[in-house]
C-alpha cells in the first residue's frame, strides 16, 4: 500500500523540526512500518523547488491553507478538503504555499530510503547560506557542497534547477575541482 492516511498528525515542538530559510519550510519526521510520515510547515512565501524522486513514491495532503502543487509542469490549488495527491518515481513536482499564514502539508514517503537525511542536510546547509533559491552554490564551499550533495543523493532526489541533463556534466567536474573545500 502506498499510503496509510491516520487521524493523528506529527505535533513536533520548533525544537524538532529542520528548518530551512531559503525555502521557508520547516519538516518533521516519523518513520512507521515500511513508511516515512515528512510533515512540513510552510511558511508564506514557501516553495519547495520542483524536482523527482527515482526510487521514492510520495503521497502529499494539505492539513492546514492552501498549497500550489505542480505535478508534470501543471498546478493546481489544494486544501485539506481535496484529499491526497499520489507522486510516482520520475514524476517532476513542486509545492508552494499560496495561504496567507503558513500552511500545514503532510506526505506519505515509500520506501523511506534516505529522504529525511537529504531534507535535514539540506536545510542545514540551507542556514550555513552554501545555496541560493535557484539551488544555485553561493560561494566555492558552496559548489563544493552542492556537487557532493547532489551527487550523493541523485539515486532517490533530483533537483530540476540546474536542469539534471548539465547536472550529469557538471557535478562530477565540480566534486573533483572542489574537494579541497569540502568543510
Amino acid at each position: 500500500m502506498c499510503y496509510r492516511p491516520r487521524m493523528t498528525t506529527t505535533t513536533s515542538t520548533p525544537a524538532e523540526r529542520s528548518y530551512d530559510p531559503i525555502h521557508k519550510a520547516s519538516m518533521a519526521f516519523e518513520r512507521e512500518g515500511d513508511g516515512l510520515w515528512v510533515t512540513t510547515w510552510l511558511e508564506s512565501g514557501g516553495h519547495l523547488p520542483e524536482h523527482f524522486h527515482p526510487t521514492l513514491t510520495e503521497t502529499w495532503e494539505v492539513l492546514d491553507g492552501t498549497a500550489g502543487v505542480k505535478v508534470e509542469g501543471t498546478w493546481r490549488e489544494l486544501t485539506a478538503a481535496d484529499g491526497p495527491v499520489l507522486v510516482e518515481p520520475y514524476v517532476h513536482h513542486e509545492l508552494r504555499n499560496t495561504s496567507d499564514g503558513t500552511a500545514l502539508l503532510r506526505c506519505w514517503v515509500t520506501p523511506p530510503g534516505r529522504l529525511e537525511a537529504f531534507l535535514t542536510e539540506s536545510a542545514q546547509a540551507a542556514r550555513e547560506g552554501l545555496y541560493n533559491e535557484q539551488n544555485m552554490p553561493t560561494s566555492l564551499r558552496g559548489v563544493a557542497w552542492v556537487s557532493e550533495f547532489a551527487l550523493r543523493f541523485r539515486d532517490e532526489t533530483v533537483m530540476c534547477s540546474p536542469p539534471p541533463t548539465l547536472q550529469k556534466v557538471l557535478l562530477p567536474l565540480a566534486a573533483r575541482l572542489t574537494r579541497r573545500y569540502r568543510a
